[in-house]
């Protein structure tokens, strides 16, 4: 892979892993229950946001990159980044939330091996 495109895919996972952390940070400024982000909408939308970008950022990455990292889920996270931009209302908030508190916390632990990785091995990124 080009040294370039592995910059590119460095900087993409950077930036995922600044979304990761805004939507802990997210869930620890609203308190971090579901019954609150059923019943906040701005808690609900900031999450929102953090999904799509992370999503929009899959696009970015290298097709190699992505076969080498085949342990994250790009089709499924660019899926759902998909719902969220032209179907909306299928959005399901008991899965969302699942996500949120579930597999982004994952996803992150995923994305900060694979940059600990790179520091030791410059071919990972």
């Amino acid at each position: 892979m080009r040294k370039n495109q592995r910059n590119v895919n460095r900087i993409v996972i950077q930036k995922m892993l600044g979304y990761c952390n805004d939507i802990e940070n997210f869930i620890g400024e609203f308190g971090g229950s579901y019954e609150i982000y059923l019943s906040k909408i701005s808690f609900r939308y900031a999450c929102d946001m953090c999904i799509l970008q992370i999503g929009e950022l899959t696009t970015r990455l290298s097709e190699d990159f992505k076969a080498q990292h085949s342990e994250i889920p790009w089709h499924e996270i660019k899926g759902l980044r998909n719902i969220h931009v032209h179907e909306y209302e299928r959005v399901d908030l008991n899965y969302m939330w699942k996500t949120l508190t579930e597999d982004i916390p994952e996803l992150k632990a995923q994305l900060e091996k694979i940059l600990a990785a790179e520091g030791s091995n410059d071919s990972q990124v």
